[in-house]
């Protein structure tokens, strides 16, 4: 770290001295606490007291329990919710432009939101003459002294990528629309001072709970609260002022922003609060990032690793931020670097970003919602702009069927003309074609009103014109929606109380439920489609039976060559619950580790950096144990150093030693709580013979319980294994007799590459391991660290070193599918996974970092399959609904029973099992029945319309639809097919009714492995289906973890980010399990295989295999489609 000060910064002589510099901690006071547990060690303490009045907005205080300051005049300007402007870009799925915003009309505040996201700044903030804008003495200069090259680049900005967040106009902010994943670095508690803090869900919740009000009294909230209000949210009626927004930001305040190149400009940055952007360049109108594509705002020890990459002291850490943001044409994301003058205004950018976010979507949801407040401050904001300064007078407030479409244009609400008009002509009771405020709520009422919860409200109630009692509500959640009412009766009754009409103040019996109550219910957090985690639970099997959550180097968060290693990667695979991650180690030329993909033309970062950003967002998702996985490709001397690193940094959860050195299997998930292991290669023998220590790892023997026999013990130790004979039981090829270099696993065995660096499999071709050139030879203070993770070469699984409890094998997604098909191989490699830990990961090469399909190594027991976690393919989307509901959101999911034991039958098998395999029958029923608030993506043209249809596509362990998968038996005859679609809906993308319905039918040995994928695709004419349709959203889910019954579903974009209001609306229905017999598939797989091999030598062809989904980097799937 350079100890001189970059000239180009400002110099602590040249900043104002008004109040102390804020550092790194101080960001626990300005931000809102959020998930549970992250560990920092870098972040003092520090009290609220230090920092500028003038930078405390009403949501700085939300967790304190001191009023909120109040605010000069000359320092600050309120927000009011009618002032808000809504954002046209909404939802971050990189379709740009949803529509051109039509320039009349401003919306309110922002509509709905699910997660506090930076990504949604901008309430409008009326100043006396400034409306946002720079005074022209302020106007920097910083665009100034433009070079040949840029003036001449200029001329052709229309074919230019624009850059920042710029579509063509977006001078009209609605607001979010996409969920984003923060980690709120901001508010990282000191490291002994780990407290369970507001919850992503809990603020999920929050929002939800203001998009499903609906003025039914639906939360409990007092609108006395600390945390900050927004308009409409209250029962009361009364209207909250938004967030305090510094004049200072909006006049503009100087900041150093940091470029590629390691230039420093001073440069004036504003907030533009109408336009719902921040600016830098007056002249220059790409020059800005829109609020709503904000993903996050990172201060403190997360941006450490970005000072050194730019040679920032220590010094400028309390002034330094980094603003990540999205680009609306790309899934990737960019940052930028800056630089404060002083700790006064470095608070008030970081704090104003999040209060003014937070209240955006609040406010959004409520609108969204047809909140009434919220249009009634909506209605005020509408007529202010459209009479100006002029007196008007209630009678004369009314709005026309132009300004109507522009209000639900900008509201996201996609249907046709015919329809909009026909709702308009319902509320126009004085047949004048313009709306007044009461008759403009009769048209938010028909809009809000669901047709597609009209027959479920007449099912329900037992006489409808009254309502819905509590004895109709309780039958409906107990026979329909398969909860377990008796249970906690109190609670139930305590929900049907909160939704009654009007809210029920008196005993249950009384009170009665609507059906716009209703409809408020099944989309709320109270009926939620996955089945919830469990408050407290234990995982008490051996870690060896579950499934592992796992990342594939994780520091790379775009493609695996000429790309960027990046801590950001940890943060982001942490905070979605990922359990593994892997960090590839490399020597430093200053002589400490670094992090890189060796020889891919990737960045280097620091290697205590990566640990520091580990052990702080190790347990925020999960409590449940975190495997890192290293790569050594490091010398002795800093293989030392990697050692200390992770001991001094990870302490006392770093495990060390074994937790009982007599057992003979491995500890459980919740023994090893809060605990960090490392998988690392042996000890080489090299440094154990000089250390006098032996290897790690308990050889295990038979028992009981064991499927495995005591291997023999051979007397082979001179024999390097190059020379031992080739077996299938034995070996991984039949290669091995061949002389060849001395290769090993550059997870397990810290191997160096010649080309690029992945993590290579402990079995190799011969043309594989040529690639490599040397070894590093694993010292022994790194290798004792594998304790319960500690990799070995593959010489078959009856080898020694494959009995030792503590080992894992680490594989190529080509070398494991190349051995397990090897004869015989197949029960090894499942007793083997029975018992001991393995690890698939994807092939080298996937340079554009897509994904294989993960069930094809669930279901033959690997418990680590390691995926590119920066890649939202459909790999990824079912390695999400995998670790998603229930228990299995701490990372960790039970394999199946026939996965773990093996089952002994005291009355031997049935006489119609003999010669055959046990599969399960599933039969289900899921009726898709509508949709809401579909987005508009930016590629269709303006005239066209939203004509949307639904496919629904069944992912399990039995299906045969990756080419590279031919051990999955053949399909059963009586399975339904395993991709439908609906009807498509013209002209409708508001409120699309599908009413879809049909039994589905999938035969597998795992029910447990079974995924539903729904797709909302748009067709281009309104007619043709087809695969190359456009797919608008996706979501995929566990069908065990799926409640049965009326459920509303998220949708996903592209990039895996949830959309904030568009979901589907389905019925779900499961039928116990029935067991059948099918004739073994092994006899036909193998004839299959040669039949196609003696195809490919004798014709000089192969058997033409369609492209799956697998293979894709895009979300969408390929397979054949049923049409219905």
């Amino acid at each position: 770290m350079p100890s001189t000060r970059n000239p180009a910064l400002p110099s602590p002589e040249t900043r104002p001295s008004s109040g102390t510099p804020v550092m790194a901690g101080q960001g626990t006071a300005v931000r809102r606490t959020r998930p549970s547990q992250v560990q920092t060690t870098h972040q003092p303490s520090i009290q609220t007291g230090i920092l500028p009045t003038s930078a405390i907005s009403a949501s700085t205080v939300a967790s304190s329990s001191h009023a909120s300051p109040f605010m000069s005049p000359e320092n600050s300007a309120f927000t009011t919710s009618s002032s808000l402007q809504p954002s046209p870009d909404s939802f971050r799925t990189r379709d740009a432009e949803m529509f051109p915003p039509p320039p009349p009309l401003h919306l309110g505040d922002p509509l709905i939101s699910f997660k506090p996201s930076i990504s949604s700044i901008g309430a409008a903030v009326v100043l006396n003459g400034g409306n946002g804008t720079m005074s022209p003495e302020l106007t920097n200069t910083g665009s100034s002294g433009k070079g040949l090259i840029r003036r001449f680049s200029n001329k052709f900005t229309r074919t230019r990528r624009q850059s920042s967040a710029t579509p063509n106009s977006r001078d009209v902010s609605l607001g979010p629309g996409i969920l984003r994943r923060r980690s709120d670095s901001t508010t990282v508690p000191p490291a002994d001072a780990i407290v369970l803090t507001d919850s992503d869900e809990e603020i999920h919740d929050e929002v939800s709970d203001a998009f499903t009000s609906n003025d039914i009294r639906a939360r409990g909230s007092s609108c006395n609260s600390s945390r900050p209000l927004i308009t409409g949210l209250c029962s009361d009626g009364n209207v909250h002022d938004g967030p305090v927004l510094p004049r200072a930001l909006i006049k503009g305040t100087m900041l150093t922003k940091i470029s590629k190149k390691k230039k420093y400009k001073r440069m004036l940055f504003t907030l533009e609060s109408n336009a719902g952007k921040i600016s830098w360049d007056k002249g220059r109108s790409s020059k800005c990032i829109y609020i709503d594509d904000i993903k996050d705002v990172r201060i403190g020890s997360d941006t450490r690793q970005y000072r050194i990459d730019y040679g920032i002291p220590d010094t400028e850490e309390g002034r330094f931020f980094t603003i990540f943001y999205a680009l609306p044409d790309a899934s990737r994301s960019k940052q930028m670097h800056l630089i404060a003058d002083d700790g006064e205004t470095f608070t008030q950018w970081v704090t104003t970003l999040d209060s003014i976010s937070k209240h955006r979507e609040l406010h959004m949801a409520s609108l969204m919602a047809f909140n009434e407040n919220a249009v009634r401050g909506f209605w005020n904001g509408e007529m202010a702009k459209q009479f100006g300064n002029k007196r008007r007078v209630t009678e004369e407030e009314k709005i026309d069927f132009s300004g109507v479409e522009r209000v639900c244009r900008n509201l996201h609400i996609h249907m046709s003309q015919k329809d909009l008009r026909a709702k308009f002509a319902t509320a126009d009771a004085t047949k004048t074609n313009r709306l007044n405020f009461a008759e403009f709520q009769v048209f938010l009422h028909e809009m809000k009103r669901r047709k597609d919860v009209e027959g479920i409200y007449r099912q329900i109630a037992s006489d409808p014109a009254k309502g819905i009692t509590w004895s109709d509500f309780r039958h409906f959640l107990r026979d329909v929606q398969g909860e377990d009412v008796d249970s906690n009766p109190e609670a139930w009754e305590a929900k049907f109380a909160r939704f009654s009409q009007p809210a029920c103040q008196s005993a249950i019996p009384s009170c009665i439920m609507t059906e716009a109550a209703l409809a408020a219910y099944l989309v709320s957090k109270d009926n939620d489609h996955l089945i919830r985690e469990p408050a407290d639970y234990v995982l008490d099997r051996p870690v060896n039976e579950y499934f592992i959550s796992s990342s594939h180097n994780t520091y790379l968060i775009g493609r695996q060559v000429a790309d960027v290693s990046s801590v950001e990667g940890y943060i982001m695979t942490l905070l979605r619950g990922c359990r593994s991650v892997e960090i590839d180690c490399w020597d430093g030329s200053d002589g400490q580790p670094t992090v890189k993909h060796g020889r891919a033309l990737t960045n280097a970062i620091s290697f205590r950096e990566v640990i520091n950003t580990v052990n702080k967002y190790a347990f925020v998702a999960s409590r449940f144990p975190l495997w890192v996985s290293l790569e050594v490709h490091c010398s002795a001397t800093q293989q030392e150093i990697m050692a200390e690193t992770m001991k001094e940094i990870f302490g006392p959860r770093l495990v060390t030693e074994s937790l009982d050195p007599s057992a003979d299997k491995l500890p459980s998930p919740s023994d090893l709580k809060d605990r960090i292991l490392v998988k690392v290669k042996g000890t080489h023998p090299s440094h154990q013979q000089r250390n006098g220590g032996e290897t790690n790892g308990r050889r295990r023997g038979n028992s009981l319980t064991s499927p495995f026999s005591k291997p023999v013990t051979m007397d082979n130790g001179n024999i390097p294994p190059q020379y031992l004979p080739s077996s299938p039981l034995l070996g991984p090829s039949q290669q091995s007799r061949r002389v060849i270099g001395k290769r090993v696993n550059t997870i397990t065995e810290g191997e160096v590459h010649g080309a690029i660096s992945s993590s290579t499999s402990d079995c190799e071709t011969e043309e594989e391991a040529n690639r490599k050139r040397k070894t590093s030879k694993i010292v022994k203070s790194l290798g004792d660290l594998g304790v319960y993770c500690s990799g070995v070469k593959f010489h078959g699984f009856e080898s020694a070193e494959c009995k030792k409890t503590n080992h894992i094998l680490s594989f190529m997604e080509g070398t494991f599918r190349k051995h397990s098909k090897a004869p015989g191989s197949k029960k090894l490699l499942t007793r083997h996974n029975m018992r001991y830990m393995m690890r698939v990961y994807p092939q080298y090469s996937r340079l554009t970092s897509d994904n294989f399909n993960p069930l094809m190594y669930w279901r033959k027991g690997v418990q680590m399959a390691a995926l590119n976690w920066q890649t939202f393919d459909l790999g990824m989307q079912l390695n999400q609904a995998m670790f998603a509901g229930g228990k299995d959101q701490s990372g960790y999911v039970l394999k199946p029973e026939a996965m773990r034991t093996i089952r002994i039958l005291p009355g031997g098998l049935p006489d119609e099992a003999h010669g055959k395999t046990e599969h399960q029958n599933m039969t289900f029923t899921i009726d898709i029945i509508s949709a809401q608030r579909l987005m508009r993506p930016a590629s269709l043209p303006s005239h066209r319309t939203l004509d949307p249809y639904i496919e629904m596509e069944f992912f399990h362990p039995n299906d045969k639809r990756d080419k590279h998968d031919s051990a999955g038996g053949v399909p059963v005859q009586t399975d339904t097919p395993v991709k439908v679609r609906t009807c498509i809906v013209r002209e409708n993308g508001f409120d699309p009714e599908f009413n879809y319905s049909a039994v589905h039918q999938v035969t597998t040995k795992y029910p447990e492995l079974v995924f539903v994928k729904f797709s909302v695709k748009l067709s281009p004419d309104g007619e043709t289906v087809s695969g190359r349709n456009t797919t608008l959203a996706t979501y995929t889910v566990k069908l065990t973890n799926l409640k049965q019954g009326y459920r509303t579903l998220p949708l996903w974009d592209s990039n895996g980010d949830q959309f904030l209001f568009s979901t589907l609306f389905c019925r779900v229905r499961i039928q116990p399990a029935t067991r059948v017999y099918l004739d073994n598939s092994d006899a036909v797989d193998s004839s299959v295989g040669k039949l196609k091999h003696i195809s490919k030598n004798v014709f000089g062809r192969s058997t033409p295999v369609n492209k799956t989904s697998f293979e894709k980097i895009s979300f969408d799937s390929g397979y054949g489609e049923i049409p219905l």
